[in-house]
């Protein structure tokens, strides 16, 4: 089955109409505001039958303001033809289709999209086959449909063949679904300006609420929020958080909004809120009868968002792999709560593998230390931190020389010796010489 959408007038929001279509169906024509077209097929396996298909699309568009026509037929043109002809919800089936759209008169054939598009020279197309129609006493479409198609082409050509096929119910062409992608924007201009996050919050919920309905419909989740604000000193304030996955819950999306405003709050009141959704398709989420239960993204979104909100936004994150031969350098990206292989552990600051237990845990400040040499290597390691005592070493393993980015003037450059220790007191960690000053420090410990 084919549904027909037809508003009288304007709606106030562009594209609310072409919203109610997507709502119901992936396949939607769109012919401007006023008029689109949608495949109801298999919504009858779980609305039921046309009759209540028709009764669900009025009320969706009844909650968007929107007073609409329902046709609803076996084909394009006539579920379009019975919703220009006719008003309020009509459902064409299939042997009755003949009979109903027969009965329509024949100037409703000018209703067709093709022959509504303005002519070059001319503000609008009369359409000279369906003058002649007129001219000829034909009075309704089923006496257009007895005539001759080959007379009729003979006659008047391609465009009344066309006017032909309509009249008998038949499309021309496939429909055509709209390929735009839909965008996921809510707004609310305030009657007067507001300060301070308090009652924003209310604002945004009622916003999130709306964005979460028109994601949910659409069978979308956000992957990126952004938050505009006008001020009433007419400047704008943009924030943009990148979520860790498709999510939709309004509860959790106000949240993460009202988090990140606290650390970036706006500079004046705020005349008017916007939020507008990234969106990605839905997950479908499998649950494991062997592995542990995991938060999901919306808890683990929710509170690194705190955590950043506390800490700071550059003290929360996970360890990311630096392209790199200098060990030491570490980088930090948004947490997004994946879990890596299994088998492995991966914490900031360690190397290791499921293979080898022993990993080195680097401090993040390496410590000076005093160093006795013997022979080449040293014998005896006198720290400058209490937090790790001095003693003989009775263990060592190196020297391993490591040196990169001579060639710059900047201080990422690096040329010394490493070597693995172990005191007699008990611990083991890696000490570095810098070949260039002879100073030593101590890198890290290992496990």
């Amino acid at each position: 089955m084919i549904c027909c959408l037809v508003v009288d007038s304007s709606p106030s929001k562009p594209g609310a109409l072409a919203e109610i279509a997507r709502a119901c169906s992936p396949r939607v024509e769109v012919h401007g505001d006023r008029v689109v077209v949608f495949d109801a097929t298999g919504l009858d396996r779980i609305i039921g039958p046309p009759a209540m298909i028709a009764r669900e699309v009025s009320a969706l568009a009844i909650e968007q303001g929107l007073i609409v026509r329902i046709a609803m037929a076996p084909t394009m043109v006539a579920a379009w033809l019975m919703a220009h002809a006719q008003i309020g919800q009509t459902v064409v089936e299939a042997p009755r289709m003949a009979a109903m759209l027969g009965a329509l008169p024949v100037q409703i054939l000018s209703a067709l999209p093709e022959f509504k598009r303005p002519r070059k020279g001319n503000s609008t197309k009369t359409s000279s086959p369906l003058l002649t129609f007129e001219r000829w006493g034909l009075k309704t479409l089923s006496q257009v449909a007895r005539l001759p198609r080959a007379d009729v082409h003979a006659r008047l050509g391609d465009e009344g063949v066309r006017l032909h096929q309509a009249a008998c119910g038949e499309d021309p062409s496939p429909l055509v679904p709209a390929d735009s992608e839909l965008k996921f924007f809510e707004r609310q201009i305030l009657e007067w300006p507001i300060e301070g996050l308090e009652p924003l919050t209310f604002v945004l919920s009622r916003l999130c609420d709306a964005l979460s309905l028109s994601l949910e419909r659409a069978d979308r989740g956000a992957i990126a929020i952004t938050t505009l604000l006008t001020l009433v000193d007419r400047t704008k304030h943009e924030r943009t958080l990148n979520l860790p996955a498709p999510m939709r819950d309004a509860k959790t999306l106000r949240t993460l909004i009202v988090l990140d405003l606290e650390s970036h709050p706006p500079a004046a009141g705020i005349d008017e809120v916007g939020i507008e959704a990234g969106v990605a398709p839905g997950r479908i989420v499998q649950g494991s009868l062997l592995d542990r239960a995991l938060p999901s993204p919306e808890t683990i979104a929710t509170l690194t968002a705190r955590l950043g909100a506390l800490a700071g936004e550059s003290r929360v994150g996970a360890p990311a792999l630096v392209d790199t031969n200098d060990e030491r350098q570490t980088a930090q990206k948004g947490f997004t709560g994946a879990t890596g292989t299994a088998g492995t552990k991966s914490t900031p600051g360690t190397t290791g593998t499921a293979a080898s237990p022993t990993v080195l845990r680097r401090f993040r400040i390496p410590i000076p230390a005093r160093v006795v040499v013997e022979r080449g290597g040293p014998v005896r390691v006198m720290p400058s931190s209490a937090a790790i005592p001095s003693g003989l070493i009775v263990n060592r393993a190196g020297p391993w020389r490591t040196s990169g980015r001579w060639w710059t003037t900047d201080r990422t450059k690096w040329d010394r010796d490493e070597w693995d220790v172990e005191l007699a007191g008990g611990g083991c960690y890696r000490l570095a010489k810098i070949r260039e000053t002879g100073n030593w420090e101590i890198e890290g410990e290992i496990d």
